[in-house]
């Protein structure tokens, strides 16, 4: 495909690349004040998790935890990541009940 002078593809496909390839990090850094009711279920017991040896000496270890995705419990296996800047720490995520049921609590650097 040729692209005109007068049409901006290939600034858009770049564009559009960057903005998916950020979506990334936002995962392992969700916003602290968003929760997600549930309701009356509770999260499943926690699985045994297999640590590895850490990559780097500024990498934290992640724990595996069940997420709420899609209606339903999902199972994401413990991994190392890397904190936004060497003051941040890591906080689980959490599944508070309240009256009306529980919610989730996204992990999230904290600083």
């Amino acid at each position: 495909m040729k692209w005109s002078k007068s049409f901006p593809g290939k600034w858009v496909l770049a564009a559009a690349a960057i903005l998916i390839g950020l979506g990334g990090i936002h995962s392992a850094s969700a916003d602290p004040s968003l929760s997600i009711r549930i309701g009356p279920q509770g999260p499943p017991p926690e699985r045994e998790d297999a640590r590895w040896e850490s990559p780097h000496r500024t990498a934290v270890w992640i724990a595996g935890h069940h997420e709420w995705k899609e209606g339903r419990y999902v199972w994401i296996g413990g991994y190392y990541s890397y904190p936004p800047t060497g003051r941040h720490r890591w906080v689980q995520g959490s599944y508070p009940h309240q009256e009306d049921g529980y919610y989730y609590r996204p992990g999230h650097w904290s600083n």
